[in-house]
């Protein structure tokens, strides 16, 4: 096969994701914990108890009526049905836990939103896949399939770095409270001269950060050993992402900061 072929292998069309299920914003999922929405709030939440056979009523800021924020309300509502009940050393440390989370997903979804931050504490940069010309969501999940057997589990986006660096870091889900590993990329890399090939070149490159983890020999830590060059040259436009990546993206970079775009 030539490698176009491979390349439409490669990048073939994902399926497409069923469509959720609307949520009320009037009540929990289970229909126990009903909320209320004030316009005074902005950084606050409030619950009342036994409102409903036993269960509390909720009250929170105004925006948080939107769609976006019904797996916030839902941490609202598992932390009203704890507050209600009595304070032992158990129940204080899942309201702390509870609290802790809920703020830092809304902090995420404001910023997804390109809203102004309530606080920069614990807050997970916003996840974007969806660039300009490039969906990175698409090519993870064919360098997922094609190289690791779709055993990875990540989350990706456009990096808000200054800079043509791309990362990988662990973060911690503000809904299910689990570390995840974040893949960050270029924006260097959405842009209309940069090929498929190269973005995935590049996601190919933190994901193996991912599947091989750092070596530490003699009190050094070995970040790009053996093992990981040699995985990485199975990539099958290797050199070609490579020639791209040294050559072009930093013309990219040096442009995007003229137009004041990173």
């Amino acid at each position: 096969m030539n490698l176009f072929g491979l390349q439409l292998d490669l990048f073939g069309n994902a399926p497409e994701e069923p469509a959720k299920p609307k949520v009320p914003s009037s009540v929990s999922r289970n229909g126990l914990v009903h909320f209320k929405y004030n316009t005074q709030l902005k950084k606050s939440i409030r619950c009342k108890g036994g409102v409903l056979f036993g269960h509390p009523e909720v009250i929170l800021p105004a925006y948080m009526k939107d769609a976006e924020f019904a797996e916030a309300r839902e941490l609202a509502a598992e932390w009203a049905e704890h507050a209600i009940r009595r304070k032992t050393a158990k129940n204080k440390a899942i309201i702390k836990d509870l609290v802790s989370r809920f703020w830092t997903l809304v902090e995420q979804i404001l910023a997804d939103r390109g809203e102004e931050s309530l606080s920069s504490k614990g807050r997970l940069p916003p996840i974007r896949p969806q660039g300009k010309y490039h969906n990175l969501n698409d090519v993870l999940a064919a360098i997922n399939n094609t190289y690791f057997e779709d055993k990875l589990t990540c989350r990706i986006t456009w990096s808000n770095r200054v800079g043509g660096l791309s990362f990988h870091s662990l973060r911690k889900d503000p809904v299910t409270g689990e570390e995840f590993h974040l893949i960050s990329i270029s924006k260097g890399y959405d842009a209309a001269n940069c090929p498929e090939y190269a973005v995935a070149g590049v996601v190919y490159h933190e994901c193996l950060h991912i599947a091989i983890p750092v070596e530490v020999r003699n009190g050094r830590r070995i970040v790009h050993g053996r093992n990981f060059r040699v995985r990485e040259r199975q990539y099958i436009y290797y050199d070609e992402w490579i020639k791209w990546h040294n050559q072009v993206l930093p013309l990219n970079i040096r442009k995007m900061r003229r137009h004041g775009e990173l």
